[in-house]
């Protein structure tokens, strides 16, 4: 069965991401407070002819935030809280609450209500603080029941949001008075569900009362989670919210953590009670608005990154329809722009078939542009969108690193986790919001690390193509390196097992005769693409995987993992290679099998894993629930090979001391003579681009140590011996040159073997 079909079939399974030491995934299994979420959620539930209130300043238009992607749970006695700002008067009938987890046992519960809102604070940018402990943190009332969400003013013991903001005397309490309902709270019931997700629904009118608001009066909507007290963080009875990681001033998502889910505290620190975090719970009001309100900015364009230097034309879907039944029209739309921080400009839209656009001016490469649209209607009630920041691409160091899956979107740098031992070496970035790759932005480069993870999420379907004209670009001078990694490069053929023609991108540089059978691994059942293990071999010898064959030794196998190390499903697939190509990893469990290769010809390499290296891990094969090693962690970062097969120093740039220099040095290398390793030392008293390159006798560069800007500090860099493409110079006389603005500078050294 192919997994096209199966997913149309399989209930989803709720992601379980885990964590070691240092914020680095591997090792918890359970109490995981923010999990990610690879489905997208069922349709919302409709419930007569009411609008959806959304959070914040955006919530009455149907423009929310990113699609959610988190599924942020918490445990018995947690509070969460979110922040609304009705945007005209109306009734509150009913609040869906979007569940992304779900408890495994019957008795678990929410209890809601609506509070005025203490909240935000005019001296808190809660943006700057979210989620980040103890800047986050803002206290709790220290009753005789216990740590609680309630009590009073003599109770609250401060948090360490007091130390930030250096108001040592206020109470950070987020809640002003109750206002819903009168007495008691709203009882809603969280059966268990095998989908461990679904729209729960609560009708206040189950409480007697509506809830009526005023336009600008904002509130607080309030959920307690009850119904397994004592039982702490035990996976069975997590209950989460789809949820959405987004900066929005103010933050609207709060959490209480109590005793029972969090006995030391959030972070371990007794840091209970209230926490503004850096998410937005996805709840949306079902309410009938009795007054008017302003324009709905139904749909806008949304840009993060762009390689243009034009004018850039933003669109949106604007109306007025006042359910009051008051004159209706949209007077004026613009938009409103700010570049790298500066004063807004205000340009207006001009209408055409219902659509507003208007134009930002182009900027120069590296320029961040926040913009948002603001609608006014006839009767001069103001809306404005979600503010959205993009930046204007701008190339800086040799190496891309493409990151296309949203799992680990914060923790990207894993990926190069102890690759550069240095931790220095420089890369750009480009992220899944950004857009597909071009030959317009590979062409920028000489190194392209492709980590596809659990599958691209906005790659055209001929990226092949792409890579292919980017590679045949290769020269002597400008050589081409590509790493893709990730398991789910069948993507471009809707999973099926492919064999690739003569010319291709996937047989020319990739090495690939055939990619297939794919998902070997499923024998029909969940376990076998989520919670089983799936063995993997390196081979004897090679240049990428030898040193992990080498660390299995006769007691242990190394296994693919990516359900336990990073939070995703295992679906791994066979290949057949080319006779050019070099095999990495074999299949054990289909009789060896080609897994993984790599590839080379004139001017360029090429490394295809259809797996995920942070997914790697040695256990004893006789018992897999033992102790393990991560591969990351405890053997070596796999992109260390891969960057030293490619001809770079792995250890790059490495700072040395904190004084900054007073002026421009170039040492002499030591040892000199050497063999087959040299350290040369330099200095530069501001931030600057740096070259550092060694050339031979004849004036013809050998090799580029350093090609980047770097701040004023002393450095340290590490020569092997080998010239650009990795190869060993001969021994004799070479000359190491460093050049930047306004210095320069030449040594001479000896290589002797």
């Amino acid at each position: 069965m192919t997994r096209k079909v199966l997913l149309l079939g399989v209930v989803m399974l709720v992601v379980a991401m885990t964590w070691a030491f240092a914020g680095i995934p591997g090792v918890k299994t359970d109490g995981t407070e923010v999990l990610p979420v690879k489905e997208k959620p069922v349709p919302i539930v409709k419930l007569g002819k009411g609008s959806v209130l959304y959070p914040m300043g955006v919530m009455d238009t149907l423009i929310w935030t990113e699609t959610p992607n988190v599924n942020f749970g918490g445990w018995t006695d947690d509070y969460f809280a979110e922040y609304f700002v009705p945007a005209a008067d109306g009734v509150l009938k009913a609040i869906i609450f979007r569940m992304s987890d779900l408890p495994d046992e019957a008795g678990g519960g929410m209890t809601v209500w609506i509070y005025d809102n203490n909240y935000p604070w005019p001296e808190v940018t809660t943006v700057d603080i979210a989620g980040s402990s103890p800047n986050c943190w803002l206290g709790y009332y220290q009753t005789s029941e216990g740590k609680d969400a309630f009590g009073e003013p003599s109770e609250w013991v401060k948090g360490g949001i007091n130390d930030v903001t250096g108001i040592a005397d206020k109470i950070y309490d987020p809640l002003g008075a109750k206002l819903w309902p009168f007495l008691g709270g709203g009882s809603v019931t969280l059966e268990p569900n095998a989908n461990d997700r679904g729209d729960v629904v609560f009708e206040l009118s189950s409480m007697g009362t509506e809830f009526t608001f005023t336009q600008g009066d904002t509130f607080l909507v309030l959920v307690k989670f009850t119904g397994f007290a004592g039982t702490g963080d035990k996976t069975e009875h997590r209950m989460g919210f789809y949820s959405v990681k987004d900066a929005i001033e103010p933050q609207p998502g709060l959490k209480f953590y109590s005793e029972n889910s969090s006995p030391d505290g959030r972070t371990g620190k007794q840091d209970w009670g209230w926490h503004i975090r850096e998410y937005v719970w996805d709840w949306r009001c079902v309410v009938e608005y009795t007054g008017d309100r302003g324009p709905q900015i139904l749909d806008y364009t949304v840009l993060y990154a762009t390689l243009s230097t034009d004018a850039i034309t933003i669109e949106a879907n604007i109306i007025d329809d006042n359910p009051s039944g008051g004159d209706a029209g949209v007077a004026h739309a613009y938009v409103v722009y700010s570049v790298n921080g500066g004063e807004e400009t205000e340009v207006e839209m001009t209408e055409s078939g219902g659509v507003y656009s208007a134009d930002i001016p182009g900027q120069e490469p590296g320029s961040e542009i926040t913009y948002y649209v603001k609608a006014v209607d006839v009767a001069g009630l103001e809306t404005k969108s979600k503010a959205i920041t993009y930046v204007v691409y701008k190339p800086v160091h040799p190496t891309l690193f493409i990151y296309d899956d949203v799992t680990l979107l914060g923790y990207e740098w894993y990926y190069w986790y102890g690759a550069d031992t240095a931790g220095v070496y420089p890369y750009d970035e480009w992220y899944p919001n950004y857009g597909p790759i071009s030959t317009e932005l590979l062409e920028n480069y000489e190194i392209v690390y492709h980590v596809m993870g659990s599958g691209p999420e906005n790659q055209p379907m001929n990226i092949g193509s792409i890579y292919k004209s980017w590679l045949d670009g290769a020269t002597s001078d400008v050589p081409r390196r590509l790493f893709i990694s990730g398991q789910d490069y069948g993507y471009i053929s809707g999973f099926d097992d492919t064999t690739f023609a003569d010319g291709t991108f996937e047989k020319d540089y990739l090495g690939i005769e055939t990619l297939g059978p794919q998902d070997v691994n499923y024998d029909g059942t969940a376990e076998s693409y989520t919670t089983r293990k799936y063995a993997i071999d390196p081979v004897e010898g090679d240049v990428l995987t030898g040193y992990l064959y080498d660390y299995a030794g006769d007691s242990l196998q190394l296994f693919y993992d990516p359900y336990f190390e990073v939070g995703f499903y295992n679906w791994i697939d066979n290949l057949t290679p080319t006779s050019n190509a070099t095999v990495c990893f074999t299949d054990p469990n289909t009789g060896g099998a080609a897994v993984a290769v790599h590839n080379e010809g004139e001017n360029w390499k090429t490394v295809f894993w259809p797996l995920d290296p942070l997914a790697l891990s040695f256990y004893d094969p006789a018992d897999t629930s033992s102790k393990y090693h991560w591969v990351l962690t405890d053997v070596g970062n796999p992109l260390q090979k891969v960057l030293g097969w490619f001809g770079l120093p792995v250890l790059s740039v490495e700072p040395v001391g904190e004084a900054v220099p007073k002026t421009f040095v170039l040492k002499q290398n030591y040892p000199n003579p050497f063999n087959p390793t040299t350290t040369i030392e330099f200095s530069i008293p501001t931030n600057l681009k740096v070259t550092l390159s060694v050339y031979n006798v004849l004036g013809q560069k050998v090799r580029t140590l350093v090609n980047d800007r770097l701040p004023a500090k002393h450095y340290r860099v590490l020569w092997d011996g080998t010239d650009d493409k990795g190869n060993l110079v001969p021994s004799g006389v070479y000359f190491y040159t460093i050049r930047t603005d306004g210095f320069s500078a030449t040594k001479k050294m000896i290589l002797m073997k």
